[in-house]
């Protein structure tokens, strides 16, 4: 082989490496699926995942083997959840107060909602009790309650159609994939 194909090769070799190397830990491109970001993200979109925005991921575990950020309020974050990459925004920070409130509504029935980040969030009764709403007795009408360490509150912006944090609990920090930076259709 003459010394100006091995040359050529070995830059196409380490191109390559280099490729797998940015999917691997920097960033990854995915494809929003369903309405429960709306109107943030609409079904078919595209999004650029910064997948070392928290640190660098174990590419074969689900933990960070360097952490150099924790999540904040307002990002739009990626895990996986039942085998699948969900994108969601976080709504809630470990150790964030959550306020659970129940009132009488008028129809005779509880109305169910909790506090978090200054946003009030309906909730139906089993979200309440999947949450911690219902942990120091049904017979309060208002409680506080902290947000698990090592885990943020993850909601869709379009609540009605989205199954969240409130349906499944809360992400583990460990289990996040990435934060979206970009979207574009």
């Amino acid at each position: 082989m003459p010394k100006n194909h091995k040359r050529k090769f070995f830059c196409l070799v380490c191109f390559i490496f280099f490729l797998i190397f940015l999917k691997t830990f920097i960033v990854d491109i995915k494809r929003v699926s369903g309405t429960s970001m709306e109107p943030s993200l609409k079904n078919g979109d595209y999004v650029l995942v910064f997948k070392a925005a928290y640190g660098v991921k174990h590419p074969f575990k689900n933990r960070y083997v360097l952490r150099r950020a924790m999540p904040k309020v307002e990002d739009i974050i990626v895990y996986r959840k039942d085998g699948r990459f969900t994108v969601k925004r976080c709504l809630g920070i470990p150790q964030e107060p959550i306020e659970f409130s129940k009132k009488l509504g008028y129809n005779g029935f509880y109305d169910y909602s909790m506090k978090v980040s200054g946003k009030d969030i309906p909730l139906t009764a089993v979200q309440f009790a999947n949450l911690g709403g219902m942990l120091r007795g049904v017979s309060s009408m208002k409680e506080v309650y902290r947000i698990p360490a090592g885990t943020v509150l993850a909601v869709g912006d379009n609540l009605d159609a989205s199954w969240d944090s409130r349906d499944y609990g809360f992400v583990l920090v460990d289990g996040i994939y990435g934060k979206v930076v970009v979207w574009e259709k």
